[in-house]
């Protein structure tokens, strides 16, 4: 099965796919690293972050698997992904709709891989509305921003800059939200859940839950849903 988990930054969706992925042996692809990657390429090749057929042609050489993203065939190091730089610029770059274009179809081909495989849990932010919207199970995952901005902050061990770190992220979520090439949103049919005050347990177990569910409706093999 395919397993959509979309939201804002700070919601969790990482861990939770992660978690997810592992309990139920599925395959983990974080589509939210092909645009980190394409943004990491254009930076280091002094790029202009604003010319979408530029950024266009990087993605065509980024690759998904569920053990990293790629760029020409090498992998990329998550922890060079992972900077506030990084994250800042993916932002701007995931606006272009040449680019979301590209990656779309990057992203597409890594989840029929991992299907014909047994099925993945993918994370993103448009993969219920876009990538995948006929995913067999869709979450939204959302939390207050305060909750959100403390997550990060902890993540990263910056709790000094909370204040900073949780203006950056209004700022990604109003132009995540608003932009017109596949805005921040939950599917019609995603099950939607506020995460805040919830053990990261609490949320995997509740995804679990739902995919078993709908394992046994749709017929998945039930040596994969424990």
């Amino acid at each position: 099965m395919l397993v959509a988990i979309d939201g804002p930054a700070g919601s969790g969706k990482s861990s939770v796919a992660r978690a997810v992925a592992e309990r139920l042996s599925l395959a983990d692809l974080n589509t939210g690293a092909t645009y980190r990657a394409v943004a990491l390429v254009a930076l280091r090749e002094g790029l202009d972050l604003d010319d979408g057929a530029a950024l266009a042609a990087i993605g065509g050489d980024v690759g998904l698997a569920a053990n990293g993203v790629f760029y020409g065939g090498e992998r990329i190091p998550e922890d060079a992904l992972r900077t506030p730089e990084i994250a800042a610029a993916a932002s701007r770059v995931s606006a272009h709709p040449e680019l979301r274009e590209v990656l779309v179809e990057r992203q597409r081909a890594a989840a029929r891989k991992a299907q014909d495989l047994g099925g993945a849990v993918v994370e993103g932010r448009d993969i219920g509305t876009v990538v995948l919207p006929d995913a067999e199970l869709k979450v939204f995952l959302s939390a207050s921003p305060e909750e959100r901005a403390r997550r990060r902050a902890l993540q990263s061990g910056r709790e000094e800059e909370l204040e900073r770190i949780r203006k950056a992220m209004h700022t990604r979520d109003k132009r995540d939200s608003e932009r017109e090439a596949s805005p921040l949103k939950p599917a019609p049919d995603a099950v939607v859940l506020d995460t805040t005050g919830l053990s990261l347990e609490g949320v995997v177990s509740c995804v679990v839950e739902l995919a078993r569910e709908r394992g046994e409706r749709e017929g998945a093999a039930p040596e994969r849903m424990p």
